[in-house]
């Protein structure tokens, strides 16, 4: 993959409403979750639910809409890294095949 396409905006949203601070935490993909969200997908859940999945690179932020608050984003991607771009203003990145943690 070129670096251009790396370097890409894999998939990227405004995950959190103004005010609420988040450290987000990667790790291993766990396999259900994995099992729920088929490459080549970005998924989004709050708590045990899917509320959206993603799959389109694309050069500019996404809007998450129901995924809104997420607590969880899976990154099924196996050379992606994902941007997510919080309303505070913090971007964070998440390995290829990993899980994100979003805690306040």
């Amino acid at each position: 993959m070129n670096i251009r396409k790396r370097l890409a905006l894999s998939v990227a949203a405004v995950a959190v409403g103004s005010g609420l601070a988040f450290a987000p935490l990667a790790s291993a993909a766990p396999q259900s979750a994995a099992d729920d969200c088929p490459y080549p997908y970005v998924c989004f859940y709050k708590g045990s639910t899917k509320t959206g999945s993603f799959k389109d690179v694309t050069s500019g932020w996404q809007n998450l809409g129901a995924s809104k608050g997420a607590t969880t984003m899976v990154n099924t991607r196996h050379d992606d890294i994902v941007y997510t771009h919080f309303t505070n203003g913090e971007t964070w990145c998440t390995p290829p095949y990993n899980t994100t943690t979003f805690n306040s």
